[in-house]
């Protein structure tokens, strides 16, 4: 184990910030969409999460709370996948067949 003095700077969370983000891919379907998002806040993979999500694709422009996590209320996905080009096709498929 490491010792740090406190000048050594604080150490990234393991979870990101549902506010900060920037989505950098998405493909609509007829009944869902999938969303390719880079969270600044994220360690895994680059912060890159790849989600389905069921319905029509809202006008991402007006979201402004964008959480990966499942929840029970609000935006919120149904899978998530590897941010790989295996996890995309595995997303798109999963879509389509919704």
């Amino acid at each position: 184990m490491h010792n740090c003095p406190t000048s050594c700077p604080p150490r990234p969370a393991p979870n990101q910030d549902p506010k900060r983000w920037q989505i950098i891919g998405y493909r609509e379907f007829e009944h869902a969409y999938v969303l390719i998002v880079r969270y600044f806040d994220a360690i895994n993979f680059e912060g890159i999460k790849v989600m389905v999500y069921q319905g029509q694709m809202p006008d991402l422009e007006k979201i402004d709370r964008l959480d990966p996590h499942f929840e029970t209320s609000g935006l919120t996905p149904i899978a998530r996948f590897r941010p790989t080009k295996e996890g995309r096709a595995l997303a798109y498929k999963l879509a389509g067949m919704l």
